[in-house]
């Protein structure tokens, strides 16, 4: 992956992350919405995982 890849990665993961944060305040909201019956907290999880991937491969290609 080349940089620019990476940092997609790591918009979509932060984006992901924010999603399944507001996702799971609604949820806490209104409890017996439709929306409370996704799955944010594997929404936030994959967010926080491809997140920290692109960081830490974002690290790896500044380094060389």
């Amino acid at each position: 992956m080349d940089v620019q890849t990476t940092l997609i990665l790591a918009a979509a993961g932060l984006t992901l992350t924010l999603a399944g944060a507001l996702g799971g305040l609604a949820r806490t909201r209104a409890p017996l919405s439709w929306h409370a019956h996704l799955p944010w907290n594997g929404i936030a999880f994959a967010g926080v995982a491809g997140a920290l991937l692109a960081a830490v491969h974002l690290f790896n290609l500044l380094r060389v």
